[in-house]
């Protein structure tokens, strides 16, 4: 397993997070511990506070250290079957088709993987930020203690830390891949995303043009069946001759099939 340096921007070439342990849990003991390996010694005057405490891994600001932080919830997702996020009808799941094996190659706080999950697809989330990474297991794991969630996932979700061009140039050709890069606002002076996605961008950072070319590649490279992309409105598309194009109201997702499109 391996850890990529992160993106442009991201707070971890600044030093920028610090990791609390206020718990006496072995599972996120051991987890912190993880963590502070990779790390190393954390930031005096952070950012952000990856905080490990009673409601399990949240991410927090030093002036909100002692409210409730950010995290992975998937329970917050609503569960009935074919309705609002986890309807077939959403621009995503169409984009992905009749493939059920799919790798998500920028998991992110996971929430699309999840919903894919519950959709019925076998989803494997690829995430190199090992501190997101923690905070995604331990929202799996919480996940896996709430019986109407773990029946809804199915034991079809996996999370892998690691870079996923290296995942996808060692493993067999799979059926789909998804790929949703962070890309940077489309302007300056555009209103800041949701907390949690701002959180998102300044830990990880954003991905260049180039960064998704290569993982773009490297997707349509492995896959027997289909790459679906999620670009913004308007952002052009990322390859020429798509096969497909499914529009949301903010974003799109483009398809692509390896035999229109690899090398």
């Amino acid at each position: 397993m391996s850890i990529s340096h992160p993106r442009r921007d991201s707070v971890l070439q600044q030093g920028g997070i610090a990791v609390i342990v206020d718990t006496q849990d072995a599972r996120l003991i051991e987890e912190a511990k993880k963590l502070l390996h990779v790390l190393g010694d954390t930031s005096e005057n952070p950012q952000y506070i990856l905080y490990f405490g009673k409601r399990g891994v949240e991410l927090k600001t030093p002036k909100h250290i002692n409210h409730n932080g950010q995290r992975v919830d998937f329970s917050t997702i609503d569960m009935r079957v074919g309705a609002g996020n986890l309807s077939k009808k959403q621009p995503l799941p169409k984009a992905i088709g009749d493939y059920k094996s799919i790798i998500d190659a920028t998991a992110g706080f996971g929430m699309d993987a999840a919903r894919l999950a519950m959709m019925g697809y076998q989803v494997v989330a690829i995430e190199q930020s090992p501190i997101i990474s923690a905070m995604l297991r331990d929202g799996l794991w919480r996940a896996d203690q709430i019986p109407e969630v773990k029946r809804t996932i199915g034991n079809r979700l996996r999370f892998i830390e690691t870079n996923s061009i290296e995942y996808l140039q060692q493993i067999s050709k799979v059926e789909a891949v998804y790929i949703d890069p962070m890309f940077p606002p489309k302007r300056k002076k555009s209103a800041l995303p949701p907390g949690h996605i701002q959180a998102l961008q300044r830990i990880v950072g954003y991905d260049t043009p180039k960064q998704t070319q290569a993982l773009f590649d490297a997707a349509l490279q492995s896959t027997t069946g289909r790459v679906v992309i999620k670009r913004p409105t308007h952002a052009p598309a990322v390859a020429r001759n798509p096969v497909a194009v499914h529009e949301g109201k903010l974003v799109r997702y483009e398809v692509y099939r390896p035999t229109e499109n690899s090398k």
